[in-house]
């Protein structure tokens, strides 16, 4: 994907098991017009080790994004092993979804997320909530 904001290059990294939600993203970084470049995983250590083949400080994500039931690593071990590196701490950092509970927000965010986002249900909602996560990179 070409990338352009500013004059500076920008790129997300998405972390999700659900394949669907993958595409829902995609499809809603188009709608906003985001030429973002993104980084896919689909679960917490692949988040990881893309993370760590991202060598200089111009290629890190502007945010990172994560989804909070993933296999290998959840979101919550993804959170705790990124807020004791200290080359990950300044990145936004916002868990993604489906989950309203008051303890998985106080746990996510205790725990280093930056925003706790709720997944909406439909693509319309979808796109808007895209567009205020994508804020962290502007």
């Amino acid at each position: 994907m070409s990338i352009s904001n500013s004059g500076h290059s920008f790129s997300i990294l998405f972390a999700e098991d659900d394949e669907d939600d993958r595409e829902f993203l995609m499809h809603a970084l188009k709608d906003v017009g985001s030429y973002h470049k993104i980084h896919m995983a689909s679960n917490g250590q692949e988040a990881l080790e893309i993370l760590s083949n991202l060598s200089t400080e111009e290629s890190l994500p502007c945010v990172i994004i994560l989804d909070l039931n993933m296999p290998v690593l959840d979101g919550i071990q993804t959170l705790e092993i990124l807020s004791n590196k200290s080359t990950f701490q300044h990145i936004p950092k916002i868990i993604f979804t489906t989950s309203d509970s008051e303890v998985d927000r106080d746990r996510s965010l205790s725990k280093g997320a930056t925003d706790y986002v709720v997944k909406p249900a439909n693509m319309p909602d979808f796109v808007k909530t895209v567009e205020g996560m994508l804020r962290y990179c502007r």
